[in-house]
């Protein structure tokens, strides 16, 4: 960051091949199309590069990009369903990109992949930043700029709203683990 600020070119290309895989896969996460998520990572590493003199160095700076690619992400994803576009073909999209897995384990990632499609983008973006990112409460709670208890109510939300989606799969897991004991 201090680097780029002082004027050096190849400081911003280092911050961008740091961040770019988190920032597109946390767009992916929150808008659910490979392509959509491709353009949100290049308009967010270009408002990046505008807002850097604002960055005041009080908080890191993954937070404060986190921040920009979540709120801007949440941002196309609510525009999105505003003007009520299905997602179909980004679902084909990504069974295509996935690599190749046994037919019941691609059958168990494309049912939790849709059920994680079915929340809200606010509720997708906590999902992603939680279990894609591996942050923690208080790390999410500083990037979308909430309280920790809105984290963790949003979090409960979420697993509560997976939980009778994806219920089959949890017993037919059960029952495959009550089987090897």
């Amino acid at each position: 960051m201090r680097r780029h600020l002082q004027g050096r070119r190849d400081a911003f290309r280092a911050l961008y091949e740091k961040y770019r895989d988190k920032v597109y896969a946390t767009a992916l996460k929150i808008v659910g199309e490979a392509s959509l998520a491709e353009d949100l990572a290049q308009e967010i590493f270009v408002k990046i590069h505008e807002e850097l003199h604002r960055f005041k160095f009080e908080a890191r700076f993954s937070t404060w990009l986190y921040r920009i690619a979540v709120n801007h992400a949440i941002n196309k994803a609510n525009e999105i369903e505003r003007h009520g576009h299905i997602r179909e073909q980004a679902a084909r999209e990504r069974a295509c990109e996935e690599r190749p897995a046994a037919p019941s384990a691609r059958f168990e990632d494309e049912r939790v992949g849709q059920a994680i499609d079915a929340l809200s983008p606010k509720l997708r973006a906590i999902i992603a930043l939680r279990y894609l990112d591996g942050l923690s409460y208080g790390e999410i709670a500083e990037v979308l700029e909430v309280s920790v208890g809105t984290v963790k109510s949003r979090l409960f939300l979420a697993h509560e709203t997976l939980r009778p989606m994806m219920q089959d799969l949890y017993d037919d897991e059960r029952d495959r683990i009550s089987e090897e004991l």
